[in-house]
């Protein structure tokens, strides 16, 4: 696990560089019987705003999946609910931090709402993969070139 640190709440509630964000709806499918949002829903605005950020990288994800050669699955995902959020709500989804180290890409992510309040925090895990063997394997250079050009921090870098 040495190679998953994770990342401290205050780093995700108090971040100031803001790598990718995207305004979305809390749409009636994304809400339970209580009237909030049913809590694996920000987990999948988190994701759908890291694959927003891999397309804006140059990164061509469905391109990579057909190729078979590598994959980057979750090793990890968590999520602190800070606030309600109900059908209607606009949102922005934000990614605040990716660390890549050799195997694997830490990602740091929040919901707030329009006026500024954090609704949300996170972070996800993915762990590089041989996809025939499924064993750990290093980034491939292209992709850690994409990501760091859009603000991703290597381990290790100064």
């Amino acid at each position: 696990m040495s190679d998953r640190p994770r990342l401290s709440p205050d780093e995700l509630l108090h971040a100031t560089t803001v790598l990718h964000a995207e305004p979305r709806p809390v749409r009636f499918q994304d809400v339970d019987a209580a009237g909030i949002i049913y809590f694996a829903r920000v987990l999948e605005y988190f994701h759908d705003a890291f694959l927003s950020l891999l397309r804006r990288a140059g990164i061509d994800l469905a391109a990579i999946l057909r190729e078979g050669k590598w994959g980057m699955p979750l090793g990890h995902a968590e999520a602190d609910y800070l606030g309600p959020m109900r059908f209607g709500d606009d949102v922005v989804v934000e990614i605040v931090k990716l660390t890549l180290s050799e195997r694997s890409l830490h990602v740091g992510a929040r919901v707030r709402s329009t006026e500024g309040r954090v609704l949300a925090i996170g972070q996800a895990v993915h762990v590089c993969i041989d996809r025939e063997t499924f064993r750990s394997r290093g980034v491939p250079e292209a992709t850690v070139a994409a990501l760091t050009a859009v603000g991703a921090q290597v381990r290790g870098a100064g």
